[in-house]
């Protein structure tokens, strides 16, 4: 799945490598450790999205475009454009981005820091402003978005509770 497009009060689930759109409703996802949860929003549409990307550059891979934070930020762009977000309006929050395993990168940056460069890159690029963040550490992340208005409540598995 790509992408799903939710317009009533449900609740969407998105899962790894997928991201959803929806008017109302919240958009959930869990299990962010190095992966990330983007919530890309239009508060003056009243339209909301949130991916959850792995790996921060697609690089000619023909896996689907929500793997990874590049295209997978320029796919929920499109589809929220799509749905009548002005681009122009378009907010972000990003959460995830942990290391919470060790691959012995040799001392370069662990993915998760690769992939909140990268989403920190492509949105400045896009123009979006990002307006909050809860990145990094070694804690697994669960994030819940209100299509609606955009606002995130970031849950950690120390049990720390964040409102972005």
């Amino acid at each position: 799945m790509g992408g799903d497009r939710g317009t009533g009060g449900e609740r969407i689930k998105v899962s790894i490598a997928e991201f959803a759109v929806a008017s109302a409703g919240t958009i959930t996802t869990s299990g962010l450790g190095s992966c990330l949860g983007v919530a890309i929003y239009d508060p003056d549409a009243g339209l909301g999205s949130l991916l959850h990307p792995m790996l921060p550059r697609r690089d000619g891979d023909d896996r689907p475009p929500a793997r990874f934070v590049d295209s997978g930020i320029d796919s929920v762009v499109d589809a929220l454009d799509d749905a009548g977000a002005d681009p122009s309006s378009l907010r972000a929050k990003v959460t995830g981005g942990a290391a919470v395993v060790d691959f012995g990168t040799d001392g370069g940056a662990s993915i998760g820091d690769r992939n909140v460069a990268a989403a920190r890159e492509v949105l400045a690029v896009r123009g979006i402003e990002l307006v909050g963040e809860e990145v990094g550490g070694s804690c697994g992340r669960t994030m819940r978005v209100d299509a609606a208005s955009g606002a995130v409540v970031v849950e950690r598995t120390d049990g720390v509770d964040t409102e972005l």
